[in-house]
């Protein structure tokens, strides 16, 4: 399938979770993220969910990395609009978080902290195949934050949803990822 039909097929599944599996998938999610080997891992990138569009929810992830691993730093993306880049702001007494114009939560105050730093992204989606590739909302933040990213950093997508077989229509920018984890099992690519 291409990414456009994607996108449609798998924002009406979400749309089409009742609260309850909503909840469930997200413990689910959290359970497998529990199983991640974080050893060398000082630094984590994690999305901001937005939770009228039923994104998983990495506040579990965030509060279960505050208390089991409190030496991990935790970073939060601010998107600009303008250019479709990046910053990120670490998860510190200084952050400070709001929700912008597009509904979504993002810091406002913080201590900005480099693509260098980062060690593990956790990567948004809507689909992915089974060869790593995602599909997002289609504005390519993300591939541009993975090419600034070292040749180490581990990618890590979250989906509530098993992969596709290929997505067909990628392109030079698509940047795969290195593991999905999904609320039944983890996929190394």
């Amino acid at each position: 399938m291409n990414k456009q039909d994607l996108r449609k097929l798998y924002i009406a599944k979400r749309n089409a979770l009742s609260q309850a599996e909503y909840d469930d998938l997200n413990h689910a999610l959290l359970r497998q993220f529990q199983k991640v080997d974080l050893q060398g891992v000082n630094c984590v990138h994690l999305f901001l969910p937005i939770y009228k569009r039923k994104e998983p929810d990495t506040f579990l992830i965030r509060d279960w990395l505050q208390v089991t691993h409190p030496r991990i730093k935790r970073v939060f993306p601010k998107a600009d609009f303008a250019n479709n880049t990046m910053q990120h702001f670490a998860d510190d007494a200084d952050l400070q978080l709001a929700t912008n114009a597009f509904g979504i939560p993002e810091p406002v105050n913080g201590n900005l902290v480099t693509a260098a730093e980062i060690d593990l992204v956790l990567i948004p989606l809507l689909a992915f195949d089974r060869r790593g590739y995602r599909v997002g909302y289609g504005k390519g933040f993300y591939d541009r934050f993975l090419a600034e990213c070292r040749p180490d950093t581990q990618f890590v997508g979250l989906s509530f949803f098993e992969p596709v077989d290929v997505i067909e229509d990628l392109n030079e920018f698509d940047k795969p990822m290195h593991k999905c984890i999904t609320p039944n099992l983890s996929y190394i690519i």
